[in-house]
């Protein structure tokens, strides 16, 4: 057991999703499609029509109130997590759904690049994390 501590939640989920396609203890029936944009672990955000993306995921147990938008930028608050737990979120799935970790780890902003969009992940400075969503030039 002292073995499976070391194991990281994305093997642990890889492990679990190979269990439960085996058909391991579980429904006959196969899973819903899941959308590519977020996963099935937490909500999404839904974004403005005319964006690369329809959905942005959420951590679970965060909700997004008030964002602003434009044409350019979304930008909303994460509340119901910290920055940190919202961070660590985002290092594990994004990569899965085609961002690029981009940012310096000596800034306290987590950057991520990837399907014709910029992502920030920052302190709020109230306790919640802060995403900005830009769109790639081109």
């Amino acid at each position: 057991m002292t073995k499976m501590r070391g194991i990281s939640r994305t093997a642990g989920a890889v492990l679990f999703a190979c269990l439960a396609i085996a058909g391991c203890g579980g429904d006959p029936q196969p899973p819903a499609p899941v959308s590519s944009q977020a996963p099935a672990t937490g909500a999404a955000y839904p974004m403005p029509a005319g964006w690369p993306l329809t959905e942005f995921p959420l951590p679970p147990g965060g909700t997004a109130p008030a964002p602003r938008a434009s044409d350019t930028v979304v930008s909303f608050r994460i509340d119901g997590v910290d920055t940190e737990s919202a961070k660590g979120f985002y290092a594990e799935t994004l990569p899965g759904l085609g961002y690029a970790d981009t940012h310096n780890a000596n800034l306290a902003i987590a950057r991520y690049e990837g399907n014709g969009v910029k992502i920030l992940v920052q302190d709020e400075q109230t306790g919640s994390a802060r995403v900005t969503i830009t769109k790639s030039a081109g």
